[in-house]
């Protein structure tokens, strides 16, 4: 049997036995290599569910919807590892109980779709460990990492404003990403107005530094804002850069388990104070 077979029969159960209210996974999208969301609440919807390589959005923000958690009932959802990772983190900042959510795993390595032992986001704590030790980019993402570290500052920067000056202030990434949860967001507050709104150098800047500053310690890299801005500025590695200095001044990797303190709403006497001439 299939994984796709697999997992559409223990969403058919789940609904059927009641065990679930609803099940969030993926369903054919507008073009036949593309997915999205499906919320299946019957056992004949779970059998339009989709599981392969073209299942790449990271579902775990759908949980946060409101109210749709409020009536203590569970929720099953597809997840990949990062989000997993999204599950602990909202858990860790209380906005949601893991044990609502029942997690239907899988992985893909090359195009090739794995299906991951366990249904609760604490079942998953070996796999957390094993991301961790092995943060490995992709070829084509290692190839840009380099050419920007090889950069000077000036070059660097010049780099990044290139990239910013073609935002254009939709905020995709910010609806796309899990933990953009806010109700409100500091952009959209004008009074006092703390981001330029206007889509120019120095709200682009304003607004792509607050956000990865925001996601610092809490990204759990599935490249979803990668995805969803229409101008291509590769978000995913401010974030990965934001990511790498985390684990390396406080040995902090986003998502290992759901009692996780966020690395900046935490302080420890053994920090690093580096920021301190």
């Amino acid at each position: 049997m299939s994984i796709q077979e697999q997992y559409r029969k223990k969403a058919a159960e789940l609904l059927s036995s009641g065990e679930v209210k609803l099940v969030i996974g993926y369903g054919a999208g507008s073009t036949p290599e593309r997915r999205r969301a499906l919320f299946a609440r019957t056992a004949d919807d779970a059998a339009l569910l989709h599981v392969d390589a073209s299942c790449d959005a990271n579902l775990s923000g759908y949980l946060v919807t409101e109210g749709l958690l409020s009536d203590k009932k569970k929720i099953g959802i597809f997840l990949r590892p990062e989000g997993i990772r999204s599950v602990n983190i909202l858990a860790a900042e209380s906005q949601l109980d893991p044990d609502q959510i029942v997690i239907l795993g899988f992985t893909e390595e090359n195009g090739t779709i794995s299906a991951l032992q366990g249904t609760h986001a604490s079942d998953f704590a070996a796999l957390m460990t094993a991301l961790k030790e092995n943060r490995t980019p992709s070829e084509k993402e290692q190839a840009l990492v380099e050419k920007i570290e090889a950069m000077t500052p000036q070059e660097r920067f010049a780099f990044w404003q290139a990239e910013f000056a073609k935002c254009i202030k939709c905020y995709a990434c910010r609806q796309v990403c899990p933990m953009c949860y806010c109700k409100r967001c500091i952009v959209d507050n004008n009074q006092p107005q703390w981001v330029h709104t206007s889509s120019h150098t120095l709200g682009n800047f304003e607004w792509n530094l607050v956000r990865a500053f925001h996601l610092s310690g809490r990204c759990v890299e599935c490249g979803g804002c990668d995805r969803a801005c229409p101008v291509n500025i590769p978000l995913r590695l401010i974030n990965r850069r934001m990511a790498n200095e985390v684990l390396d001044a406080f040995d902090h990797f986003s998502g290992m388990d759901q009692n996780q303190e966020p690395v900046l709403a935490s302080f420890k006497k053994d920090d690093p104070e580096t920021f301190i001439l």
